[in-house]
């Protein structure tokens, strides 16, 4: 089985694990579900971002960190379960749980779809690399700047 392969079926396993855990935990555990998930996807983002903007070499493990983002961005939903809205320190606005929660969701399949991209792109070379570490960039960016709160 190769490396995305592996990503695939432990990303289902842990799906499995954490949704079911997900269903059963207090808000507050959602909510540090949801920050730990984003600072995983921000650690696996950060070096291909340094590297697509030219700051940087292209990591040796860009590939791992690609698969790494793909599963994450299948998993970070499960951080926003309903009871979380208000806590503080939630960052995210009621809205994403109410009247745009189509929208907000829409947010994250287009983040799956660009993150299975970006690790495709890896094989492709520096350039697809690039491109699609951008994408990452920005597709997490519009849902921040649609969603999260200052």
């Amino acid at each position: 089985m190769d490396l995305f392969g592996r990503g695939a079926a432990i990303t289902l396993l842990l799906v499995a694990a954490s949704t079911a855990e997900a269903q059963q935990a207090r808000p507050d555990e959602s909510l540090k579900l949801r920050q730990g998930l984003m600072q995983a996807a921000r650690s696996q983002l950060a070096p291909l971002l340094a590297f697509a903007q030219g700051k940087a070499d292209m990591p040796a493990d860009a590939n791992e960190r690609a698969t790494n983002l793909w599963a994450l961005a299948r998993l970070a939903p499960i951080g926003w379960a309903t009871g979380t809205e208000a806590l503080p320190h939630a960052n995210t606005r009621p809205e994403a749980f109410g009247a745009r929660h189509a929208e907000f969701q829409k947010g994250w399949t287009n983040l799956i779809a660009t993150t299975a991209r970006l690790s495709m792109a890896i094989g492709a070379g520096p350039d697809a690399t690039r491109a699609y570490a951008v994408a990452v960039a920005k597709s997490c960016k519009s849902c921040h700047d649609e969603f999260r709160t200052e």
